[in-house]
């Protein structure tokens, strides 16, 4: 029997049909032959020995004298554990090559595996996510030329392997790849810098690595713990610490990373109908940049965008795709290291079109809130109104338009928010929408003023008669007739009214020779609604305000009236209070949007 029918019956006997045919199928990967190479060494390399070299052969059918291999032919291998260092391409984003050495440097394709002296080779928004057989994982971001090496004998993992970066940056998450198998300490090398990602407790090493611009490097500690060696020195990094090393020197004393962003907007979920679409964070305290990163998987392993040096917290991509993408922000530090970066949220991208960034009218209203009045056609309100956009009955959203964001627009000028109390005076108000995708739409504007002056409260003491004739001034007659004119503004089913006759006020040593028809006994509190209430006491004696006025009444009548050139008085409020041998008479005058005045007039009997 020669070789080659041997090694077809061993395959058969190693098949599904003869073997366990309910057998979960193994993970595969693609291997590149290199010069040299045959099915056996292969199989030592991958399986452990040369013997299973029929196992390889099984995967591959097409082969059909596993004698005769050639070099640059791709061939299925299993993925398990590897003599050599070892890691599957499991995720590729746009342009990415790989160099099977030293088979010239060709495009990547997922499941290819990369051995010893392999290396990956990522382009602008490019990126490529490897997973090592025991457990490791790491992402190539844009822009980086990565080469994987057997490690020395200094460390203690298995296997023993180092990453070597010459360009770029690449982050190391390692976890032990079963609960029984033991987490892999792997060396980054970056030029004479080298460092060793070690586990923490929970058996997990997390570790970002960047070759600096004039050949320094940076590491940043996400998890774990890391030893860092350069220029004759050791310097320990923590976790959640960075160094960062020069050219020639040895590694800075390590200093804390910085928090991860908060995102604001669109929020985890969200839907834009453009392609894009603005992205925002909250401010990072100490960033100096932000790196903004679009991917089609959580973990970034499949980059879409990346967008580096932002020094604001908002940025737009130039063209996302249709598709469901996630987004994250990293801040950096003045020295130049990556702070920790947000979780990466979900965005679904439902529309290829550009954010017009054109203004449209918007469906809905503004409303204004609080206490108003409407006199004619000028809407008095309070100083703490409030401004509300109320969307049409049944609007449909605007293309990207949710959420949308209203901006105030305050006498023509954008403002970040509508005021909390507002300025004495007339006022424009409008409001303008920007949404995710750039389009504005924009409200009609609300005329207002606003009446912060509280209604005067007017007293004197004299003959009744003659305090009517005069108070009934040509000038009060007119300013009478034209809010009759324009209409009040008072609140439907309260009567206009002013109070007749005069009360007597409750002082014991009041005289009792006041004539009926003119007098009625007051039962306080008192309270007239009207636009312009007055009302007539009678009382013998000395009254006096705080203000320091005084005057007896004798037979005469003290007159009070409240007045307001605003939005007119919506009522007047009499109270009193004893205090000793003195009564004093408490005056309250509101007005019809809640500015309030107040005044004591006491009572007292004379000298």
């Amino acid at each position: 029997m020669n070789r080659t029918l041997a090694a077809l019956l061993l395959a058969l006997l190693l098949s599904p049909a003869a073997g366990a045919a309910d057998a979960a199928p193994q993970a595969t990967a693609w291997h590149t032959v290199r010069p040299g190479e045959t099915l056996r060494g292969i199989a030592a390399q991958f399986l452990g020995s040369s013997e299973l070299w029929p196992e390889i052969h099984h995967l591959n059918p097409g082969i059909a004298d596993p004698d005769r291999i050639s070099p640059g032919q791709r061939i299925r291998v299993p993925a398990r554990t590897s003599s050599l260092p070892a890691a599957r391409l499991n995720r590729l984003s746009r342009l990415v090559e790989d160099q099977p050495s030293p088979i010239p440097w060709q495009s990547a394709q997922e499941g290819d595996m990369l051995v010893e002296r392999d290396g990956v080779r990522t382009h602008q928004n490019s990126s490529a996510e490897m997973q090592f057989l025991d457990g490791a994982r790491l992402t190539v971001t844009e822009d980086s030329l990565v080469f994987l090496h057997r490690s020395g004998n200094t460390l203690v993992g298995t296997p023993k392997k180092s990453i070597e970066i010459l360009q770029g940056q690449a982050e190391l998450d390692a976890r032990a790849a079963s609960k029984a198998a033991p987490v892999p300490e792997v060396e980054i090398v970056l030029g004479a810098t080298r460092a060793t990602s070690r586990p923490d407790a929970k058996g997990a090493a997390h570790t970002r690595a960047r070759r600096a611009d004039g050949g320094g490097a940076k590491l940043m500690a996400y998890g774990g713990a890391s030893e860092v060696e350069a220029g004759g020195a050791r310097v320990q990094v923590p976790s959640g610490m960075g160094t960062s090393v020069a050219a020639q020197g040895p590694p800075s004393p390590p200093e804390p990373l910085l928090p991860a962003p908060v995102l604001a907007e669109p929020a985890p979920g969200a839907e834009r109908a453009c392609a894009d679409p603005a992205l925002a964070w909250q401010p990072v305290p100490q960033a100096a940049t932000y790196i903004v990163e679009v991917c089609r998987d959580p973990g970034c392993g499949a980059l879409v965008e990346r967008h580096a040096g932002e020094t604001a917290t908002q940025w737009r991509p130039a063209a996302l795709p249709v598709s469901e993408l996630y987004w994250r922000v990293t801040a950096r530090s003045r020295s130049g290291l990556d702070g920790y970066p947000s979780e990466a949220v979900r965005l679904a991208i439902t529309s290829d079109r550009q954010g017009s960034q054109e203004t449209a009218p918007a469906r809905g209203a503004l409303q204004v809130g609080g206490p108003q009045v409407r006199v004619g056609d000028r809407l008095f309100v309070a100083p703490a109104a409030t401004i509300a956009v109320i969307p049409a009955t049944g609007a449909d959203p605007a293309a990207g338009a949710q959420p949308a964001r209203w901006i105030p627009v305050i006498g023509g000028k954008q403002e970040s928010a509508w005021p909390a109390t507002w300025s004495p005076g007339e006022h424009t108000a409008a409001a303008m929408t920007l949404d995710g995708c750039g389009d504005r739409a924009a409200l009609a504007p609300v005329a207002f003023v606003v009446d912060a002056a509280a209604p005067v409260i007017r007293w004197e003491v004299g003959d009744r008669r003659e305090l009517s004739d005069r108070l009934a001034s040509d000038s009060e007659k007119e300013r009478r007739r034209e809010r009759g004119r324009r209409g009040g503004g008072r609140p439907a089913g309260e009567a206009w009214r002013s109070e007749a006759g005069v009360w007597r006020l409750p002082v014991p040593w009041a005289k009792q020779d006041v004539h009926q028809d003119k007098e009625r006994v007051a039962r306080f509190p008192i309270e007239i609604a009207s636009d312009h209430p007055q009302a007539f006491f009678a009382a013998p004696d000395t009254i006096s305000t705080a203000d320091g006025k005084e005057s007896r009444l004798d037979d005469r009548v003290l007159w009070i009236a409240a007045e307001d050139a605003g939005a007119g008085v919506d009522r007047v409020i009499f109270r009193t209070r004893a205090e000793g041998d003195r009564v004093v008479l408490e005056v309250e005058a509101r007005d019809l949007v809640g500015n309030v005045s107040r005044k004591e007039i006491t009572l007292r009997k004379g000298s």
